[in-house]
């Protein structure tokens, strides 16, 4: 069966969506005892393969659904409208009270080895392949480019993990370790130096517009860099991502017909109104519960609700903030009713579960922050023309109409880095990048702790630095059973 897989990622105003037999070739069963290692063989087989790698990231167990629950649910961004048996295990990740079983850990967890597991299929077969050149180089850059990003994801979610780059048997999978933190970010930046060269900066083929490119490897390099407090090697190769800018209107960033443009450097697409469906349920899980939206009556969840703490961190006159969330709907055609819900996924779904809004995963805007951040950590400049720390902050503010920053208004370093991380948390809301950035600013835990307190009360728990990693899922602890190498979190 052909489907429809309808992931783009990249810039230049291009739309694409890709066509492909990818799950047809995942899930189908065996002929004649196929294998991976049988199966690949022309230009189309690998073709398959790679579309199979970026269709596990649509997955309901990772962008798709559970990862919202993780990155932005976890964070002072957005919370969960629903607190009783319901959305029990959801309210637990809002509150820092999951258990070693919440399904939400399993599912990013397993999903994102689904994800892993693919890609190493496809680079156990490549190198040796009877396909052109140009082909095994743009497969193998997809490849190794989508294995670094959900290693990337699960080393800071989960912290050690194991380090798979290769298709395993059975026996094999179940002595793997817990590798370290350091070796899991040698190997991620290994993959994506390596798929910047790889990959072409753009296609000339239309059938590929869409797929990640030499600048979406850097791009995501940069971050790794950032993450890693490696300033000067991110402050190099941020200022190579080339070929993009900044839309001038911000909400036009999440219109379906807009997926892909010249500021996107990585978003997974989704279409609705396919068979089998390629949609996604972002907007019956984030409106309100009786939403009137277009003269259509929706009923949703409201889960991944804005929070009042991030109502109030916009600036008056913020340009985003209409584009992002609202704080009042209709129920019916005439009714309003009071309460936050998000705004930037708004697709009305061709039928339950159905939604076409694209999910961005990686925008010139996080680019230019980025870059703010590593020229600021390295030495505070009160400069402010371009390719300047203040250059990079302002052509993000001055998009959302806001006003341009000075060393009047931030005369330090210690100013500049709190602004550049205020800034990323209202450009980048709900987008799957505040838990990771609270991980990383020395200030989270408290800004956590003190959401906690003026957003539900709590005061309980109380929040240590072994709080910013997830639970291992107890599945994976219990069929390892090994406490030396595969230890549970504590």
């Amino acid at each position: 069966m052909k489907l429809n897989i309808t992931i783009a990622i990249a810039g230049l105003s291009l739309v694409t969506i890709i066509s492909s037999c990818s799950k047809d070739f995942i899930n189908r069963p065996p002929v004649s005892n196929q294998t991976t290692a049988t199966f690949f063989k022309t230009a189309s087989d690998f073709q398959q393969g790679v579309n199979g790698i970026y269709d596990g990231l649509q997955s309901t167990r990772t962008y798709g659904k559970s990862s919202y629950y993780l990155m932005e649910v976890r964070s002072d961004n957005t919370d969960i409208l629903d607190r009783g048996a319901l959305a029990g295990v959801a309210s637990q990740i809002d509150l820092f009270g999951e258990t070693t079983t919440n399904p939400f850990l399993t599912d990013v967890y397993a999903g994102s080895y689904i994800v892993i597991s693919r890609a190493n299929s496809v680079l156990d077969q490549v190198d040796a392949a009877a396909i052109p050149d140009s082909s095994k180089k743009q497969f193998k850059g997809e490849a190794l480019f989508l294995r670094a990003f959900v290693y990337f994801d699960l080393v800071r979610l989960y912290g050690k993990v194991p380090l798979v780059i290769k298709t395993e048997t059975t026996s094999e999978a179940q002595n793997d370790k817990r590798n370290d933190v350091t070796e899991v970010y040698a190997q991620i930046e290994k993959d994506l130096q390596q798929a910047a060269i790889l990959l072409p900066a753009v296609y000339t083929n239309p059938n590929d517009y869409g797929r990640v490119t030499a600048g979406s490897a850097n791009g995501l390099l940069g971050k790794v860099y950032v993450t890693e407090k490696k300033w000067q090697a991110a402050a190099n190769v941020l200022k190579n991502v080339n070929g993009y800018t900044l839309l001038p209107d911000y909400a036009a960033l999440f219109t379906p017909a807009n997926a892909v443009n010249s500021e996107v450097l990585f978003t997974i697409r989704f279409k609705k109104g396919l068979s089998p469906s390629e949609g996604n349920t972002f907007f019956s899980d984030m409106v309100p519960f009786s939403f009137f939206y277009n003269g259509v009556a929706y009923g949703g969840s409201n889960n991944n609700r804005p929070t009042h703490d991030i109502v109030a961190a916009y600036e008056p006159g913020d340009l985003r903030f209409a584009a992002s969330l609202d704080t009042v709907s209709y129920s019916n055609a005439t009714t309003k009713q009071s309460g936050n819900y998000v705004k930037k996924f708004l697709d009305p779904p061709g039928a339950t579960g159905d939604g076409g809004s694209s999910f961005p995963l990686l925008r010139y805007a996080d680019i230019l922050l980025l870059q703010a951040e590593a020229l600021n950590e390295q030495a505070y400049s009160a400069a402010t023309g371009a390719g300047t720390a203040f250059g990079y902050l302002n052509q993000v503010r001055q998009r959302a109409g806001l006003k341009a920053r000075t060393a009047a208004d931030l005369p330090d370093q210690a100013s500049f880095r709190d602004a550049v991380f205020a800034e990323r948390r209202i450009e980048l809301a709900f987008e799957n990048n505040r838990w990771f950035d609270l991980i990383r600013y020395s200030k989270g835990l408290a800004i956590m702790q003190a959401h906690l307190k003026n957003e539900y009360n709590l005061t309980a728990p109380v929040l240590t630095p072994s709080r910013l990693l997830f639970y291992i899922p107890q599945s994976e602890i219990d069929i390892h059973n090994d406490p030396t190498n595969f230890p549970q979190n504590p």
